[in-house]
């Protein structure tokens, strides 16, 4: 996929604005020159079609999320398809993700599944340049919660909280997630929306305004109760002026993926632009001199409708890092986590930095750039 076409998945739980959202965004989008393509939710077809895991002639569940993925990645082929024939900018827009039906069965009917349609989970996250989740109408903004928009739907106020709970799990880990809470107004969260596309498009390259915190302490007790996604990093770096290039390699239980990651200062405190790119294993072992690695375990989790990315280093650091989906940049930090203090100006916390504490320093880690 080029820098001309960008992969959206609009997710979250029942009664979350998505329709809405999906309405604005084609509007917003269409004024401004750029091609929006709409992949339907797929479920909600196949529903709608008397295809259905509940009522009179309800098919098995499982089967049920086979076909909703068959459709889904069909309807995503036809629109790659086109978006590759453009010559305009291309948004393609999915309401839903193939990563969604990870939350209406088992984990390991969920397996079987992967099995069967010979992907891997981190594969399913790579489709996505973006993925904005919605928050539920049932987490906060009970009153307005309704399923009059879509006669697919039937979930009480509880289960709309559940099925939230574990499709945003389902999306942890994904390095471009964006959580999108009720704790303003309605108008106020589909134009958060429209900001974070923004964000993904902006020009010439997208932004990273991250925040950092040295972490003193964890409350393990307290983490238990948290969902974490694990991931295991490995990476190497170098500087040149003001850009880092990141080779990383991210395992996530069996599996593991390698990104080029390149990231430029800007004249803008604590603002860097970044770019990622996939790589093949080939690529990322065929540049590596012999150099000691920066080597952490990645903890992803969700608080307080935040996305915050726990790092812990083999060699005991430990770092909170969080992009603010609000544009007023207020943060709740986890109350498991004991801060120390924010470390986001200070440059001895960057990767390269703490890359250079564990090999000599102006040392070449690649062969060429």
């Amino acid at each position: 996929m080029t820098n001309q076409i960008k992969k959206i998945a609009l997710t979250g739980g029942p009664c979350a604005g998505k329709t809405t959202a999906i309405q604005e965004i084609e509007k917003e989008f269409t004024e401004k020159g750029y091609l929006v393509l709409i992949v339907p939710e797929a479920a909600t077809i196949l529903i709608s079609s008397g295809i259905r895991p509940f009522g009179n002639f309800a098919i098995d569940t499982i089967e049920f999320q086979k076909q909703v993925i068959k459709l889904q990645l069909a309807l995503e082929g036809i629109a790659d398809e086109v978006a590759n024939q453009s010559n305009k900018p291309v948004i393609i827009l999915c309401d839903r993700g193939v990563l969604d039906d990870k939350a209406y069965v088992t984990k390991k009917e969920w397996q079987q599944l992967l099995k069967e349609f010979k992907v891997k989970e981190l594969d399913l996250m790579n489709r996505y340049n973006l993925t904005l989740h919605l928050r539920t109408a049932a987490l906060g903004k009970e009153e307005f919660y309704t399923l009059d928009n879509n006669s697919a739907r039937t979930e009480t106020v509880e289960e709309a909280r559940q099925k939230d709970k574990k499709t945003l799990e389902g999306w942890l880990g994904h390095e471009n997630l964006k959580i999108i809470g009720n704790e303003n107004s309605f108008n106020e969260k589909i134009n958060q929306v429209i900001r974070e596309i923004y964000g993904t498009l902006a020009k010439p390259y997208p932004t990273q305004v991250q925040r950092k915190y040295l972490v003193e302490e964890i409350d393990l007790s307290k983490i238990e109760e948290i969902k974490l996604v694990k991931l295991s990093i490995e990476q190497y770096m170098i500087e040149s002026g003001n850009i880092e290039y990141i080779y990383r390699k991210t395992g996530k239980e069996d599996e593991e993926k390698y990104t080029l990651i390149t990231k430029i200062d800007t004249a803008i405190n604590n603002e860097r632009i970044t770019t990622r790119r996939l790589i093949s294993e080939e690529e990322y072992y065929g540049n590596l001199l012999e150099e000691t690695p920066v080597q952490k375990t990645r903890y992803c989790f969700e608080y307080k409708n935040q996305y915050f990315r726990l790092d812990i280093f083999k060699h005991g650091l430990q770092i909170l890092e969080i992009e603010p989906s609000s544009n007023k940049g207020e943060i709740t930090l986890p109350n498991f986590i004991k801060v120390e203090k924010e470390v986001t100006d200070d440059k001895m916390y960057r990767n390269s930095s703490i890359y250079k504490t564990l090999n000599k320093e102006g040392t070449k880690i690649y062969r060429k750039v």
